[in-house]
């Protein structure tokens, strides 16, 4: 049994290369003060179907108490709600890349934060459903 509620460490996405690819690719999405990037990969080519980068930058956030603090929240938003991401990969068939970046200059409360998340979501599963010719053709490319 899987649990649904958690961020562990084969999920998180550190590879170079993939980082590098992952924001190469057109595809994101945005809903102030996060964006999203995402690429699909190869079936097997990592541990599990989904893997998630968070990042707050030092050019948005001077502190790194306000960037913990970001990555913090962003985190607990999407640990909370990554099974509906997995549930469309699954379906489809597909492993997937994404790199969620906070974009604001200030810390946004917990619950505005949670607001954004659930404006951005439905966002992102809709582009993950549309047949696209360029996410097929990149996937090949691969």
């Amino acid at each position: 049994m899987t649990r649904l509620y958690t961020f562990r460490k084969k999920e998180r996405l550190c590879s170079q290369r993939f980082i590098g690819m992952l924001y190469a690719s057109p595809q994101r999405t945005m809903v102030f003060p996060l964006s999203i990037h995402w690429t699909f990969v190869e079936k097997g080519v990592l541990p599990c179907r989904l893997q998630t980068v968070i990042v707050a930058p030092k050019k948005k956030l001077h502190h790194a108490v306000d960037r913990n603090r970001a990555k913090r929240l962003m985190r607990e938003c999407y640990r909370l709600r990554k099974q509906q991401l997995i549930d469309i990969l699954e379906q489809q068939d597909k492993s997937l890349i994404l790199g969620i970046n906070y974009i604001h200059n200030e810390v946004m409360s917990f619950q505005q934060l949670s607001n954004r998340f659930d404006k951005l979501l439905p966002l992102l599963i809709n582009q993950l459903r549309q047949p696209d010719s360029q996410t097929s053709s990149q996937e090949t490319a691969q």
